[in-house]
């Protein structure tokens, strides 16, 4: 893995005026030096912080003190418009959130904030780095692309949580691991355990980072005696030029590739009494060693996705009714959860196995008429996903699948089909799409802006994604049609086998590797993904 290093613009404390939002009786002083530049400080005790930052970097350094710093920085401010006006503040009593609004026509802004060491801390990102350097009483991470990188002494005490879908993890530091190990999955511990870190990013990568002896240290020097004045403390990079170079950092780059398999036989019928040695697992045509093999009667996680969009509204309540039965029919340790999408996405209920919790929550949805942001939708479910610790995985959605940028060119997703559908190729979820036909509703009747065009394009988008995932693609022409369509989704979701292999070629180049899965048994066929991109 490549490690990327991180600094920060050298930040000027200049005396002048400021303006900010802020909503509390909070001590804090702020300066701003330019319309580019920011500094506030707060001197109250808090005991958790919040940081969100979707479109810039974040660096986070602990020391010992109970104020909390946050300082700011942009290359250019359009219209003249200061930098504080982007940076919003939530306090409370015991918390503090720090919240960077998005603005597509200005330039991402950089966040450096120094925290207590006595604090429960929660940052969040997208596509730029997130550093955090220290111990925290409890830690977690989260982006969509950018990496995260985490400096921590090599005495430190922890217990950690790390994932990255699609890129790697990888330390300097000392981590006794707890079960599975790969390139994207590290549960374990540093030192005797304690303090809680949990990582999460989709795309990017994660590292553990060994800080040099005294270097928590540097911050704390810094701060100022004189208590009407706070000097500036020089932003520190948390990527030393004397660090080790790449090739000493420790690379997990074992990697397990777990399969949901269906099997029937010659008629069609599913079959649910194999075991471990009639499988035989192909990559590339070179068949690879079977090293973990789970029954049908194995827990299955699984998602349940609803279309509450204006298209579905008048068959709301039978869509409903339908769902409850469908979760119903599912076996009762089957965890659930239920989400529903318009150009918004809901969670309806998370993960849960309380079958009366998941009915009522269901009840309370409303169908909002709103559009169909139906490729954000699928990509928010699958990250839904990411605490599951199930082998089998599976998203029953129901929706008529037409996005809304397929109709209309004001409407731009932020995770288009093409994303949507890289993505679920390296996933290890079967998806079985419910195709509820509205067309001629919406086209001849409500007159819409969607066209045959883009629903024949919606229904091939989700047969694609069926193909994929080794799943099965539905078709309900009426809303009553949908609880016969959900009991063949259930009988074929309790009768997934999942088998799992380390790929014998380690030479993870980012090239495609075709996978097929063979039964030894008769005339038995086996349906799996058709492969994944080597990463």
């Amino acid at each position: 893995m490549e490690t990327r290093r991180t600094s920060f613009l050298p930040i000027l404390l200049i005396a002048a005026q400021f303006s900010i939002y802020f909503n509390s009786t909070i001590p804090t002083q702020a300066q701003v030096v330019s319309a580019t530049i920011y500094e506030k400080t707060f001197s109250q005790k808090v005991a958790a912080i919040e940081i969100e930052n979707a479109n810039g970097r974040t660096e986070v350094e602990t020391w010992n003190s109970n104020r909390v710093r946050v300082a700011a920085s942009c290359n250019t401010i359009a219209d003249g418009r200061p930098i504080s006006a982007r940076i919003h503040f939530q306090v409370s009593d015991t918390g503090l959130k720090i919240q960077v609004r998005e603005d597509r026509n200005e330039q991402p802004v950089s966040l450096l904030v120094f925290v207590p060491r006595e604090i429960n801390l929660a940052v969040t990102g997208d596509s730029e780095t997130i550093a955090i350097r220290g111990i925290t009483n409890a830690l977690s991470v989260q982006t969509e692309s950018g990496d995260i990188l985490l400096s921590l002494p090599k005495s430190a005490n922890t217990d950690l949580s790390l994932r990255s879908l699609d890129g790697t993890i990888s330390s300097q530091l000392d981590v006794r691991a707890f079960g599975t190990v790969n390139a994207h999955s590290l549960d374990g511990r540093i030192g005797r355990g304690g303090n809680p870190i949990i990582i999460r990013s989709t795309r990017g990568s994660v590292s553990l980072i060994a800080d040099e002896a005294g270097g928590m240290a540097r911050a704390d020097a810094t701060m100022a005696n004189d208590a009407g004045r706070i000097d500036p403390p020089k932003p520190p990079s948390l990527i030393d030029p004397n660090d080790p170079p790449v090739a000493d950092i420790i690379k997990i780059d074992s990697r397990l590739v777990n399969l949901n398999v269906r099997v029937t036989d010659s008629a069609g019928k599913l079959i649910p009494n194999l075991s471990q040695a009639d499988f035989q697992i192909f990559e590339n045509n070179i068949e690879q060693q079977v090293v973990r093999f789970e029954p049908v009667t194995s827990p299955v996680s699984v998602v349940l996705l609803l279309d509450a969009s204006g298209s579905t509204k008048e068959h709301w309540k039978i869509i409903k009714k339908a769902a409850k039965k469908f979760i119903e029919t599912l076996s009762p340790n089957t965890p659930i959860a239920v989400a529903a999408f318009t150009r918004r996405f809901m969670v309806i209920c998370d993960f849960s196995c309380d079958r009366q919790t998941l009915k009522e929550r269901i009840d309370k949805t409303k169908n909002l008429s709103s559009g169909t942001a139906f490729y954000d939708a699928t990509w928010s479910t699958l990250n839904l996903f990411r605490e599951v610790k199930e082998q089998r995985k599976a998203v029953v959605m129901m929706t008529d699948g037409v996005d809304n940028s397929l109709s209309d060119e004001e409407y731009e997703p932020k995770h288009p089909f093409d994303e949507v559908f890289a993505r679920i190729s390296q996933e290890e979820i079967t998806i079985y799409p419910i195709y509820f036909d509205t067309e001629y509703q919406v086209t001849a009747r409500m007159r819409g802006s969607d066209t045959h065009e883009s629903y024949a394009t919606a229904r091939e988008q989700l047969k694609r994604i069926a193909d994929e995932t080794g799943g099965t693609l539905f078709k309900a022409d009426r809303a009553e049609d949908l609880d016969g369509v959900y009991q063949r989704v259930a009988s074929e979701l309790q009768t997934l086998y999942s088998v799992s292999y380390n790929p014998a070629d380690k030479n993870y180049d980012g090239k495609w590797r075709n996978v097929g899965v063979k039964v030894k048994q008769g005339a038995a066929m086996a349906r799996t993904k058709r492969g994944f991109y080597a990463r």
